[in-house]
């Protein structure tokens, strides 16, 4: 701790401080304590940004949540140079601050563009010395840092300090302190088994002697030896298993049978933060697993705080602003619980969660989506090449990661989405057959993430193949060849092929009349693609019309801040400006470019894009240095999101220096 503190108050030196040890020996904690009392001395201290980095989606929305909070707003840090940007921006912050990257137990996590152990990774010290960056971890091998790394190793408590842990817990009735000591180098001194077996003693003190029954251990002596009947290796992981195993006994006796079939259950979720109330709800606990068929949400919760209390869970009760309340699993628990893997049945409670979700594309739904995201891509993972669960979980596994995968697209994480697109392909096309229903559907989206991520060509050939292949099997004009048609239609558009792609939205946009009707979202959407090619085309008093109508059909139907009511705005404004009426179109990008924000995020491409064609009216109205900081602004935030070489970006840069050579 004092070591901890002296670097708090001193800063890292330019160097990246490695606090490792054994699973469950208190990295966490001592950290934790640090930070707490650097915090107790009042205002003045430095910025702290705390990250958990045992999975990489989440690590990556943590280093964005800092760029943010940094000044740069950064919503995604999949750009080439994104490591670049961040580490400049905090090798220059004035004041003093703590990078905390918890857990980092695979420090692959942190290669990002680069190498960790050369200094290229997403954590770079050096670029920073006016910082701390400090990481626990389980790997304490200097070749996984690099030479720039301060390694301080954490090691379990001597036989005085882990028998006082003992005593602080379960109390002098427990047995003396000879009995603790013993117990304590019987569990390696690791405070997490410590915890545990202080904790179980604790709670069987308190019981009524008839209850306690015959081979319940209750005191230091009694609980050696029902480890030692157990296990018979003293290694930390086994040490955690003993205690798992003794608190589960107990559980039992205490009249809960099924707390070990729970935690298995949990255990096969992903290594993040499970959201119980949407996955443990007693009616789909019933339908999942047949062991738990007459459980009632009175004993699951009672479950739960007893398996909380136990020091076998955590229970986080109070989540942030917009988070849920969820379940965590300490590694070695999760290890200790997972006598073998068995996603099956929680696939089953998660594909019940989801059914009572929102589409991923809703923003307003989006905190439940970052919840169930990691458990529905870690399970995928799981299931995918488990032959022995057979076909239909398998492909079960596959729609729970493309949901997935549609909501990391929906909020701009395109790179992402691809790749869990590409995976779900392979899975489809290897149990479906190129041509199922299914496997088409996840053509079409991997070529919007494609469209996404400016890869024209690729997307283009995508669609040609998906609406070849719907014109095959169910004819020219059913709703699956007429979605592909019009997704073709807008990748043309962006390649400048306006005309072929006005007869691609014409065609589209009569048969989904003729089909579906004026006011469906379908007939809607392929009216503002035409718009947009009217627009494009010179025509600019009927575009504008044609958004007009639409903006108030949305307005109506959608409400004011809905994406796609914001996206017909946005457009709206760009003929306004092309018009010449640039104090309208001010206020419509300002409006939108406000709510964007809100909705989608800062950083989000769509909100960016808003923000340049503000900066370009603004530049018009003679506002050049507002203007100039708008663009410089976006352009570093394309940077981040989409990377160096997307059209977005290019199309800024080129902006940029067009206004720098010209004569405003």
């Amino acid at each position: 701790m004092e070591g901890l503190l002296e670097l708090c108050d001193g800063g890292g030196g330019g160097r990246l401080h490695v606090v490792h040890g054994l699973g469950g020996c208190g990295k966490t904690a001592a950290v934790l304590e640090a930070v707490h009392q650097l915090r107790q001395r009042g205002r003045g201290g430095p910025a702290v940004w705390w990250i958990d980095a045992r999975q990489g989606a989440v690590l990556e929305a943590g280093l964005r949540a800092v760029a943010r909070q940094v000044g740069l707003r950064a919503k995604d840090m999949r750009g080439e140079d994104a490591a670049d940007v961040l580490w400049d921006r905090l090798g220059g912050m004035p004041q003093a601050w703590i990078l905390i990257l918890d857990s980092v137990d695979d420090p692959c996590l942190l290669d990002g563009p680069g190498r960790l152990a050369s200094g290229t990774g997403w954590v770079r010290p050096l670029a920073a010395p006016g910082g701390l960056v400090l990481l626990t971890s389980r790997q304490g091998a200097r070749r996984s840092w690099g030479t720039g790394a301060v390694l301080h190793v954490v090691r379990p408590l001597g036989p005085a300090e882990a028998a006082q842990v003992l005593l602080d817990r379960a109390g002098e009735r427990a047995g003396p302190v000879s009995e603790a000591r013993a117990l304590a180098v019987r569990l390696g001194g690791l405070p997490l088994a410590l915890h545990m077996a202080g904790s179980y003693l604790a709670e069987v003190s308190g019981m009524p002697g008839a209850f306690v029954e015959a081979d319940t251990p209750l005191e230091f002596g009694t609980y050696r030896q029902a480890l030692d009947s157990g296990c018979g290796r003293a290694d930390p992981a086994q040490a955690v298993a003993g205690t798992w195993r003794l608190s589960l006994e107990l559980m039992q006796q205490r009249g809960f049978p099924l707390a070990g079939r729970l935690l298995e259950l949990l255990a096969s979720f992903a290594d993040a933060p499970i959201p119980h109330t949407l996955l443990l709800r007693p009616a789909a606990l019933t339908r999942a697993v047949a062991e738990f068929e007459r459980l009632d949400g009175t004993t699951l919760w009672r479950m739960l705080q007893e398996l909380a209390a136990l020091g076998l869970l955590e229970l986080v009760t109070s989540p942030p602003e917009d988070g849920l309340p969820v379940v965590r699993l300490h590694p070695l628990i999760r290890d200790a619980s997972r006598a073998g893997p068995q996603p099956g049945a929680a696939l089953a409670l998660l594909r019940q969660a989801l059914e009572q979700l929102a589409p991923p594309e809703e923003p307003a739904h989006w905190s439940t989506w970052r919840a169930l995201a990691p458990h529905a891509l870690d399970l995928a993972r799981q299931i995918a090449p488990a032959a022995q669960l057979g076909e239909d979980t398998r492909l079960a596994g596959a729609e729970a990661a493309e949901l997935a995968a549609r909501y990391l697209q929906a909020c701009g994480l395109f790179q992402q989405a691809r790749r869990e697109y590409e995976k779900v392909l392979a899975v489809r096309r290897r149990l479906l057959g190129a041509d199922h229903c299914e496997t088409l559907s996840t053509r079409h989206n991997l070529a919007g993430a494609l469209h996404d991520l400016g890869e024209l060509v690729q997307a283009r050939a995508e669609y040609e193949d998906v609406w070849a292949a719907w014109q095959r099997i169910e004819g020219a004009e059913h709703i699956h060849t007429l979605t592909a048609r019009h997704e073709l239609a807008r990748v043309l558009h962006d390649q400048g092929e306006l005309e072929q792609a006005r007869q691609h939205f014409s065609h589209v946009l009569s048969a989904r009349r003729r089909l579906q009707g004026d006011e469906h979202t379908h007939t809607l959407a392929a009216r503002h693609e035409l718009a947009r090619v009217l627009h494009h085309q010179g025509e600019l008093a009927q575009a504008q019309q044609e958004y007009l109508i639409l903006l108030a059909v949305r307005r109506q139907s959608l409400g004011d801040e809905h994406p796609r009511t914001l996206t017909a705005r946005h457009n709206l404004a760009c003929v306004l400006q092309d018009l010449g009426e640039l104090d309208s179109a001010q206020q419509e990008l300002r409006t939108t470019w406000d709510a964007r924000s809100r909705v989608l995020g800062p950083e989000h491409p769509r909100t960016l894009s808003t923000q340049y064609r503000l900066a370009c009216v603004l530049h018009d109205l003679g506002l050049v240095d507002q203007a100039h900081q708008f663009l410089g602004t976006a352009l570093e935030a394309s940077r981040r999101t989409v990377g160096e070489s997307h059209p977005h970006t290019l199309r800024l840069v080129t902006t940029l220096q067009a206004w720098s050579s010209g004569p405003g």
